[in-house]
């Protein structure tokens, strides 16, 4: 089976590709399909409909199923934000370190380090609507970057199911426990589910 990834982010293909290849799956990025899709406004109040965005908007160039998903990062302290503009805030201030600097800094004068990735993946082309998979993960901030293997915000976040950041396992580990692969882990049951 193949599903197009509405991605262009080589890290987070890389992730998902490596999470579905035991199931005989095959992941496709947006490079893959050797067609020249527009930039994606992402312009949607919440993480399910900026995944449905990218998706329908990728699906216009391919029939075969599309996942696309929104992930963002959401600390107490913050008030609950960066969130769905996680993304954008990094690169408004020059990228990951400065972002988590400046989310170390807020969480240290609160004194509150609870945070909370979330992940919404939305699959289409598959049935008639769009099909809807959540993940979360709570967990904490620590005050300082731990650069690693991951990417994105994984250097200064410790899930409460682990005892170092997603950015100090390697990769298998954090696909077992991140948010990304607690949503995908119910895209696989549902797609096992009803191919049988």
């Amino acid at each position: 089976m193949q599903i197009v990834l509405a991605s262009s982010n080589q890290n987070k293909v890389r992730e998902i590709k490596e999470i579905f290849a035991p199931y005989n799956i095959q992941i496709l990025g947006i490079t893959d399909l050797d067609v020249d899709i527009p930039e994606i406004e992402e312009n949607g109040n919440t993480y399910f409909e900026n995944a449905l965005i990218k998706a329908n908007e990728v699906a216009k160039y391919t029939s075969l199923p599309v996942i696309s998903d929104d992930s963002g990062l959401e600390v107490e302290a913050f008030d609950n934000g960066p969130g769905i503009y996680s993304a954008r805030y990094a690169s408004n201030l020059g990228g990951y370190i400065p972002a988590m600097k400046e989310i170390i800094k807020t969480c240290n004068d609160k004194n509150n380090y609870r945070a909370r990735f979330i992940c919404c993946i939305v699959l289409v082309n598959y049935l008639d609507k769009p099909l809807r998979f959540d993940g979360l993960v709570s967990g904490r901030i620590i005050p300082e970057i731990k650069v690693g293997n991951g990417f994105g915000y994984d250097p200064f976040f410790i899930s409460d199911e682990l005892e170092k950041t997603f950015a100090e396992y390697d990769p298998e580990i954090k696909n077992k426990y991140s948010h990304r692969a607690k949503a995908l882990e119910k895209l696989l049951a549902y797609l096992k589910e009803s191919n049988q």
